[in-house]
């Protein structure tokens, strides 16, 4: 047939809009283009903070709804996966954000594609109550089990400036998650930051939180207060995204699906029960932790900011050789091109 008014028929405007929408690259293009890989692997670990959304996405099929098998690889701690990218052993991760920056410190051809969620309510503080710790300043005096490598003590920081307290005179000492909580037990300690399930945890040896990044529990002073700032981000290696930009899209793309499953309230029951197993965390502990995360896949001014903030702590304290910004190394392009809503930075 042809289109009226016009010499040109039908098919020949069908294949041009179809040639102009591919040259563009429009996000149904995209979509319609095969991943030049069928199957990646993708690091994280075994919480609630980093793997919600790939065990979603793997688990409800939105991945192979992609044309991609992707298996879930699980780290036992986050700093194993530097040293992992930089050998070429691992492709991409899904990680706190100081893994992602002690690389890109390096100059390290790496690149973030997208947030996964904002965590700083899963960063905190748990007391001991019996220790008569009720307000910040009660900490002065105490012995204190830390994580001075990473964000429990950027966390321990900020609140000891927003709320006076004296770190010359609490007893600090480095210890792993785990060790955190023996010593807690044990009566070693009175109090630590540390992120989650390490605050569920502690709760259960009847400990109470004092505060977390977004949430002060001070008595009398309770209600939303941000101190700190983290960021899960998924990231990869440069060569990946220059040789696979289809592959990058497709993941992005059951990620996204995973997110408005995550996002769907009628879910909740659902989203529980498809994380428990592969997580390992009961239902009611899950429950909890998840409450404290906003999952958000997307690239924001604050995700910069974020990044750049820690960027300078862990610079200032000779963690970092250099202090890169984050755009340098935050790639917008895949995600924007999945969703244009989901990138929003001026």
């Amino acid at each position: 047939m042809r289109v009226p008014g016009s010499r040109w028929s039908g098919a020949a405007v069908a294949a041009l809009v179809a040639a102009l929408t591919m040259s563009v690259g429009l996000p149904g293009a995209a979509a319609a283009a095969e991943p030049e890989r069928k199957s990646v692997d993708i690091h994280t670990a075994r919480d609630a903070q980093l793997a919600s959304q790939l065990v979603i996405a793997q688990s409800k099929g939105f991945f192979k709804e992609e044309g991609l098998e992707v298996q879930i690889k699980y780290f036992t701690a986050g700093s194993e996966i530097p040293p992992g990218m930089a050998a070429g052993s691992i492709v991409m991760a899904s990680a706190g954000a100081p893994n992602a920056i002690s690389l890109a410190a390096t100059n390290f051809p790496m690149r973030v594609i997208a947030q996964i969620a904002d965590i700083a309510g899963a960063q905190g503080i748990v007391v001991r109550p019996q220790a008569g710790i009720r307000t910040p300043k009660d900490l002065e005096g105490k012995r204190m089990g830390i994580v001075k490598a990473g964000p429990a003590l950027d966390l321990f920081g900020k609140f000891s400036r927003t709320y006076g307290v004296d770190q010359s005179k609490i007893t600090m000492a480095n210890m792993l998650p785990p060790d955190l909580l023996t010593a807690f037990a044990k009566g070693d300690i009175d109090a630590y930051a540390v992120w989650e399930p390490y605050l569920t945890r502690g709760e259960q040896l009847g400990g109470k939180l004092l505060h977390t990044g977004t949430q002060s529990y001070v008595p009398g002073a309770e209600g939303p207060k941000r101190i700190f700032s983290m960021a899960c981000v998924l990231f990869t290696l440069e060569g990946f995204v220059k040789d696979n930009p289809n592959t990058t899209l497709a993941i992005l793309r059951g990620l996204r699906k995973a997110q408005q499953f995550l996002d769907n309230p009628a879910n909740g029951e659902a989203v529980l029960e498809t994380l428990t197993g592969p997580l390992n965390i009961p239902k009611p502990d899950l429950q909890k932790i998840m409450s404290r995360n906003r999952y958000q896949l997307q690239i924001d001014d604050a995700l910069l900011a974020s990044m750049d903030s820690q960027t300078e702590f862990l610079h200032s304290i000779g963690f970092l050789r250099s202090a890169p910004k984050a755009r340098t190394y935050v790639e917008p392009r895949f995600l924007r091109e999945v969703d244009p809503a989901l990138v929003k930075i001026q």
